[in-house]
């Protein structure tokens, strides 16, 4: 998922961004340093501040017998939730030492953890799993673990699941969750793969494939924004519906919704469920366990393709299936 900011400080948007790019100026610095060029995740964790981490909608215990003499870099744990006593998964998460590629390449974020709107996201999904029968559906940003897109392929009889991230590191650990959940999928088509945002590429084997794409927390790159859309807008069916979670991060999404207005129907929804809703209040209340809405709560919103004859003027597509 590319999901998720790293600083949890009470800053305004603009200073927020600028120390959590020194921490990563000074964490490359770090790793550069050593002979072996790499780093702890846990130094990353201590670095970036991260003290919210959950909502609680997930419930997690280490797996044990899972973990293997050669696979020393991650820990793989059980994932449930009591609302849902059919969801049941096995996700591999990171341990291992980051190195300089992956704090260099694209979009390392979603590496480290599962963030909180990806959480939210793979509630949402499993209380409209029936949404997704028989449905193409593509996570973009899905991070180290696509969790919302494995919960689908696994639970909601959809004809097929596209797993993607931008960080080669994500999508190889992904993979290995596939096949560790693979008894699950039944016939579901389940792939992983690496997609890279690029507002001039034509992802023609892609071009209009998917009747729903789900992302989260991925809207806060300025400089890929457009990059997204044109994403979104080219993989989507002219039926399709978009899902996206994530939070405001000062005008991020905003500017996102403003962007996305060129060729898509946008609605917004600040409170979607009950119990995120109640877990907001009761994460807000408690300041010091480090809790910001504006960078932690992810607010849902739901695109559909306007039905326009030619392309809009900023999301530029080609080969895109248009309504």
């Amino acid at each position: 998922m590319a999901s998720g900011s790293k600083t949890c400080h009470s800053l305004s948007p603009r200073r927020m961004v600028m120390s959590a790019a020194r921490q990563r100026w000074r964490l490359l610095g770090q790793v550069i340093a050593r002979k072996r060029g790499r780093i702890s995740r846990s130094e990353n964790n201590s670095v970036s501040k991260r003290r919210f981490s959950s909502y609680g909608l997930m419930i997690t215990h280490p797996l044990e017998n899972k973990a293997c003499n050669n696979d020393r870099d991650a820990v793989w744990y059980e994932y449930t939730c009591a609302e849902f006593p059919q969801f049941k998964l096995n996700i591999r998460q990171l341990t291992g030492p980051l190195g300089i590629e992956e704090l260099t390449g694209f979009n390392n974020t979603g590496n480290v953890c599962v963030w909180p709107s990806e959480e939210v996201l793979t509630y949402h999904c499993l209380n409209q799993i029936d949404s997704f029968r028989d449905k193409t559906v593509c996570e973009l940003g899905g991070g180290m673990t696509c969790l919302a897109g494995i919960a689908i392929a696994a639970f909601s009889e959809a004809k097929e699941v596209l797993l993607t991230d931008g960080n080669e590191t994500s999508v190889e650990n992904v993979k290995l969750i596939t096949k560790g959940n693979e008894s699950l999928f039944g016939s579901t088509v389940v792939k992983s793969s690496v997609i890279k945002w690029d507002r001039d590429a034509k992802y023609t084997d892609l071009a209009g494939r998917f009747d729903h794409i789900i992302c989260s927390d991925c809207l806060f790159f300025d400089q890929f924004r457009e990059d997204l859309l044109h994403v979104i807008y080219t993989l989507l069916k002219a039926d399709g519906l978009v899902t996206v979670l994530a939070p405001c991060r000062g005008n991020t999404l905003e500017k996102f919704c403003e962007m996305a207005k060129d060729g898509f129907e946008v609605e917004r929804r600040d409170n979607y469920d009950t119990k995120v809703w109640e877990k907001h209040l009761q994460a807000k209340s408690k300041m010091s366990d480090g809790y910001d809405e504006d960078i932690h709560y992810p607010v849902l919103l739901f695109l559909r393709k306007l039905k326009l004859l030619t392309p809009p003027h900023r999301v530029q597509v080609q080969g895109a299936k248009l309504g």
